[in-house]
């Protein structure tokens, strides 16, 4: 199981005097209790005023943190689903005790860390993002009004940010009916060195995509998390704050490199095994020439561009010391050829539909299906869903924005 860094924090902001934001997490130190129910890591921002929405928050954080673990043998998304509504019950019947025009209610976004996959559950616009090779992606929609015109292309992320309707929520923990939909995602497998970050709007309504991708993309848990409270304060900090951030295992230090770069590099080291060895027969693998003839002046091969001129004595007393290089424990993987087609692994990003993405990757919407093959319900796809684009080219795939897809063993 690769190490896991996480830290979170939540902060009032420059303008509120009270914090209606909370955050929480649980990391089981029992190998069982990690199997069957993961870490859980969770993110509120509390609606209402003054003590309701700190306790709309509150109540949500610490449910979960307790409920969630009390049964291991229900599958983690209904138990989620399951918590989540229960609080949403039990704040709106809450509401008859309160004053008129009072209401108690919160966002929530709760991610769990289980068995080398990501499972995220979310209502309100509170926030979860995944930071991969360079690359940071909302995987959370925003249950908002904003975030509904955003998916309809009817606004930018920047004008989003702007609008006077951005802190209009369409959905929250506590704030409509007694049947509550949560949103539960697909599991989204992991990869040493991904980083998840959960966050409400105090940081989003200030930070783009790629202020937060500039900020996460080093240093531990806590410093990205001390250095996007410290961007939001900065730019205002009109709300509350507050932000979770799980650094995934560590990303190896040979670095993936494209497979255009891999046949590059590829060729150009048969090139250069090539010129070695005929330079090795130009100097040493050719008897030596008579005192009465001549060397020849010209070569096949430009010498200084490899080694320097040796001397005669040297020529005749170089010898070879043979290198023993040790063989791989596994064989390497050989990629598909460039023209090869392929099955292309591609991340739903906000906005996307199957329509847009046939056009995208210039194919016909049956060649795009979910990873068991199957098409059903392919309307119904959201942020952080995996889909295949079966095939096409590498050059395709790569150039926007997918994967290739490992062939099966």
């Amino acid at each position: 199981m690769p190490t896991i860094d996480s830290f979170h924090r939540s902060d009032p902001g420059q303008k509120r005097a009270n914090n209606e934001d909370a955050a929480g997490a649980l990391e089981p130190k029992d190998a069982r209790q990690l199997r069957r129910s993961g870490r859980l890591y969770i993110v509120a921002d509390g609606l209402g005023g003054h003590q309701m929405g700190e306790q709309a928050s509150a109540q949500i954080v610490e449910t979960l943190l307790k409920v969630y673990y009390e049964a291991p043998d229900i599958p983690p998304e209904k138990r989620l689903r399951d918590i989540i509504q229960q609080v949403n019950r039990n704040l709106v019947a809450a509401r008859k005790d309160l004053a008129a025009g009072e209401k108690t209610a919160t966002t929530v976004v709760a991610a769990v860390v289980r068995s080398g996959a990501l499972l995220l559950a979310s209502v309100g616009d509170s926030r979860a993002y995944l930071l991969r090779d360079g690359e940071m992606r909302q995987i959370t929609r925003d249950h908002s009004f904003v975030g509904e015109m955003m998916r309809a292309g009817a606004i930018t992320e920047a004008e989003a940010q702007q609008s006077k309707y951005r802190n209009r929520l369409t959905r929250s923990v506590g704030g409509g009916e007694a049947n509550l939909e949560v949103d539960i995602y697909p599991p989204i497998p992991l990869q040493p060195g991904d980083l998840i970050l959960l966050c409400t709007d105090g940081l989003t309504q200030y930070a783009t995509t790629e202020d937060l991708l500039a900020a996460a993309s080093y240093g531990s848990a806590r410093e990205i998390v001390e250095r996007l409270v410290r961007f939001a304060n900065t730019r205002g900090g009109s709300d509350n704050i507050t932000a979770s951030v799980i650094k995934y295992g560590k990303k190896s230090a040979i670095p993936v490199l494209p497979v255009k770069t891999l046949a590059a590099v590829g060729a150009g080291l048969l090139m250069l095994a090539v010129l070695v060895s005929l330079g090795w027969y130009v100097f040493i693998g050719r008897p030596a020439a008579s005192a009465s003839t001549p060397t020849p002046t010209a070569s096949l091969i430009p010498t200084a561009t490899l080694f320097a001129s040796p001397t005669p004595e040297l020529t005749q007393t170089l010898t070879l010391i043979p290198i023993e290089t040790p063989l791989p424990d596994t064989p390497v993987p050989i990629p598909p050829p460039i023209n090869a087609l392929i099955k292309c692994q591609y991340i739903v990003k906000p906005g996307n539909m199957v329509s847009k993405l046939a056009v995208l990757f210039n194919v016909n919407e049956e060649q795009i299906t979910w990873e068991d093959g199957s098409r059903d319900n392919m309307s119904l796809i959201y942020p952080g869903d995996i889909l295949i684009i079966n095939d096409i080219s590498i050059e395709v795939c790569t150039n926007n924005g997918g994967t290739v897809q490992p062939p099966t063993q």
